[in-house]
């Protein structure tokens, strides 16, 4: 039933979140209230486990390496999966785990839109934008594929997810 769901329907995404979600609220996990596709379990002694749901791929994280090991075994009892491993690459953003720390990045990804909009061997500058610029529309200027503009702010608005420093700026686009 569920693989007829996931495969041959166009309420797929719907039948596997219902069956995850279930899974999920059946083996001690709760929602957080702000972002419903993130699942978080409290253990004893203050040991917690949360889980991220994105379409058919989890990341998860937790203090404690037995909730791991646990979550990891008991998932695979229940779904056909394959452990990817320690965290690279999520939705466009680089992750780097190393002993100091955690580092994010979307350099791949910025390079990506640089190449897409052949901009790649556009001069770098420090300033994002023209102090006191105002936008207005002329009539004497020439008209730009509106497709295009939006699928261009919507790439740089996913930047900013690591780079805040461009937010007023692709905003104001």
């Amino acid at each position: 039933h569920l693989k007829k769901a996931l495969y041959g329907l166009k309420q797929a995404p719907r039948a596997w979140y219902s069956h995850i979600d279930g899974y999920f609220m059946k083996n001690g996990f709760k929602t957080c209230p702000f972002e419903h596709t993130l699942y978080i379990k409290e253990g004893d002694q203050g040991k917690f486990f949360m889980v991220s749901l994105y379409v058919y791929d989890l990341i998860f994280t937790g203090n404690s390496t037995s909730m791991c090991d646990e979550f990891k075994r008991n998932l695979m009892c229940e779904f056909e999966m394959t452990d990817m491993g320690l965290l690279h690459f999520f939705l466009g953003i680089e992750v780097k785990q190393q002993e100091d720390g955690i580092f994010i990045s979307q350099k791949k990804y910025a390079n990506d839109i640089l190449k897409r909009f052949k901009m790649k061997s556009a001069t770098p500058l420090c300033t994002l934008m023209e102090v006191g610029l105002k936008l207005s529309k002329s009539e004497n200027e020439e008209s730009v594929d509106g497709i295009i503009y939006r699928i261009l702010i919507g790439s740089l608005m996913y930047l900013t997810a690591t780079r805040s420093n461009l937010m007023f700026a692709v905003s104001m686009l």
